[in-house]
């Protein structure tokens, strides 16, 4: 009873406070859901308070609405960030076109065709680098070889793969977005 006294207290603050009265009514709905459970909540035979032991109800009332109020205001600003960043992501991007598509299939095409053409152990170490994520210990360990001849290894197919890429450049169709970007061929250097 105490608590359903103090809720209509609450409700009023928080709609002074939020300028909303159906975002204030929420909450204090959420916040006398709260405060109930932790009032109802079987605590043993030695408490025999009608509150379940809970010093001040109106206070924890109060404050489980406040915290609710800054989950809240947190969870707002982290959506509006998101949503500020995307947006503006999404301003910059251009829907390929059929020639550029054409392009992508076309160094695909390229790309898989060379790496069919790498010596069986170089395309090995190559993948499960480049494609499975393993560190060169790791590959090393897994092939019985040493970590200088996974690192020649990558090396080769890296010059191999930047050939390809280095022959299709003039080729390729790039809408205004991917020339910002690093190329395949410039990622693939980095590890070295």
């Amino acid at each position: 009873q105490e608590l359903v006294a103090h809720y209509a207290d609450l409700r009023r603050q928080l709609t002074r406070d939020l300028r909303d009265p159906h975002y204030a009514a929420d909450i204090a709905q959420s916040s006398f859901e709260r405060v109930y459970a932790q009032a109802t909540k079987p605590r043993g035979a030695a408490c025999d308070d009608a509150t379940g032991g809970i010093e001040s109800p109106r206070a924890l009332l109060f404050r489980v609405a406040r915290n609710l109020c800054i989950d809240e205001a947190r969870r707002r600003k982290v959506a509006q960030e998101w949503v500020g960043t995307h947006a503006t992501l999404g301003t910059h991007l251009v829907a390929p076109s059929s020639e550029f598509i054409l392009a992508q299939q076309r160094v695909l095409a390229r790309v898989v065709d060379t790496m069919e053409k790498l010596p069986p152990r170089r395309r090995e170490v190559f993948l499960l680098f480049r494609a499975y994520g393993h560190t060169r210990a790791e590959i090393a360990e897994r092939l019985n070889i040493t970590e200088m001849a996974v690192a020649k290894h990558l090396l080769r197919a890296t010059i191999d793969c930047s050939r390809v890429f280095a022959e299709l450049r003039a080729e390729l169709i790039e809408p205004q977005h991917v020339h910002n970007h690093a190329g395949f061929d410039t990622a693939l250097a980095e590890d070295f």
